[in-house]
């Protein structure tokens, strides 16, 4: 194996002849870069396998297009902002981040990360003993509409000293089709961090990013924080896969409005917050855009955990409004749903809707159901009495507490979120809107192709 130290990576770029003919154009404060990627938390960091030469990136700028090539295997050493131009990822490229790393992709940059599904782009932890936390995950920032005064925000996770690095959102002008790049058939694990209360790196972030930008087939797994979380703008999502992740696994506010269409959720037994949490802005909840995302073909699996177990399934909050259909949500013990203050109640119904979804107890939930669906996150009721059992439960196309079937859906080694054969799930559901997949009529995030096969993985 060879190794190269930051320092070196103009001369390492140049004397592999990259025909690309990109190059890496790193920030020069290296003295101090190299002297902070000796520090790795004083754990061993994993080989690379043989004929796979190790790059060591420097936290600082990329500010020119650069191509990272599957015959390296790259690591994090720190902050790494692509500030402008475009950051190409090759299909099966390994990238491993030091304690105290993130890649972040500004919004005056992009991200070509497309994999594979035998060849999937791989972000991971460079400890060889890994855990959740270990580095700080993908940040991708554009100029897509938010509803913070003044239309720009910085993103959570990073200290104010980045200046406009992690600002995101279009201001006065901004722009729904902004493109933050593409990323595709890639594995997100270990990552997320606490910088402070509320201030924290997820596996996955995306901050005003807008509809020309493509999220497909991306797994999130043992993030520390939330799995995915989404600041406004109108990007899309498709075949997501969000496992064991330690808070919410997917997390949206600052109104988003965009789709998500095939979405995997997963949590385990002690990990765990809400399946997911949504909110349109904690300071007012009724601020403009509205948080209105679309939700088709989502399987949302708790842990079957015990009463005393936190996890609880769909949490709408905040002034939220959004349409959520063709679900599955099983085994969450503490709710199934909560529709939580008085602004998101006042969207539900018109804004705010839960249709074509079956709700599957928890063990632990038996004594509570359905009064299991109707208790907020912190155990207390603000919504003026809204009885989600009535209005939910009692919308006829919903189902309450019917074996749905699946193949393996609460394994946490190798998962199977498959229907088996007679299930109820496979048909019979709502028809997706145009510009989705409007042939998935069943509930659930698969009918009948599995599509984590190949590209996932689910190590302890």
């Amino acid at each position: 194996m060879k190794k190269l130290l930051a320092t070196a990576l103009f001369s390492f770029a140049a004397a592999c002849g990259d025909d690309s003919g990109l190059t890496d154009d790193i920030s020069d404060d290296t003295d101090q870069s190299t002297d902070e990627s000796t520090d790795n938390d004083d754990q061993t960091e994993i080989d690379a396998p043989p004929g796979v030469t190790v790059v060591e990136v420097a936290g600082g700028d990329i500010s020119t297009d650069t191509r990272w090539t599957a015959n390296n295997e790259y690591h994090l050493k720190g902050y790494v902002f692509v500030t402008a131009g475009t950051l190409t990822i090759e299909p099966g490229t390994v990238i491993k981040g030091d304690n105290g790393s993130a890649l972040a992709i500004t919004k005056e940059a992009k991200l070509n990360a497309v994999g594979t599904a035998t060849a999937p782009i791989v972000f991971t932890s460079n400890k060889a003993d890994p855990n959740p936390g270990d580095w700080g995950g993908v940040v991708m920032l554009g100029k897509g509409p938010i509803n913070v005064t003044g239309g720009v925000n910085n993103v959570e996770g990073f200290a104010t000293e980045f200046g406009d690095r992690i600002q995101y959102g279009g201001g006065a002008s901004p722009a729904p089709a902004h493109d933050c790049g593409k990323l595709k058939y890639a594995r997100i694990e270990y990552a997320g961090f606490l910088l402070s209360p509320d201030n924290e790196l997820n596996g996955l972030t995306l901050g005003g990013c807008g509809t020309a930008t493509d999220i497909d087939y991306v797994q999130v797994h043992l993030g520390q924080d939330d799995g995915v979380e989404v600041f406004g703008g109108t990007v899309n999502l498709k075949h997501i896969v969000i496992s064991q992740a330690d808070d919410d696994s997917l997390d949206w506010d600052r109104g988003w409005t965009g789709k998500a269409q095939f979405v995997v959720i997963q949590q385990k037994v002690g990990r765990g917050d809400k399946g997911i949490e949504a909110d349109n802005s904690n300071n007012d909840n009724d601020l403009t855009p509205r948080s209105a995302p679309e939700i088709w073909n989502l399987s949302m699996i708790g842990s079957d955990g015990s009463a005393a177990d936190a996890q609880g399934g769909l949490h709408l909050r905040r002034g939220t409004a959004g349409k959520i259909s063709n679900a599955i949500v099983a085994y969450f013990p503490k709710f199934a749903v909560d529709v939580d203050g008085a602004s998101s109640v006042g969207q539900f119904g018109s804004s705010l809707t839960v249709k074509n979804t079956y709700f599957v107890k928890a063990a632990a939930a038996s004594a509570i159901w359905p009064t299991g669906f109707d208790v907020g996150s912190s155990g207390t009721e603000n919504d003026g009495g809204f009885n989600e059992a009535t209005q939910i439960g009692g919308d006829a196309t919903n189902k309450l507490d019917i074996d749905v079937r699946l193949t393996a859906p609460k394994s946490t080694t190798a998962p199977n979120w498959m229907p088996m054969a007679g299930s109820p799930v496979l048909s019979g559901c709502g028809t997706p809107p145009a510009g989705l997949d409007t042939t998935a009529t069943f509930c659930g995030a698969m009918g009948a192709d599995d599509w984590t096969a190949g590209w996932t993985a689910f190590p302890e």
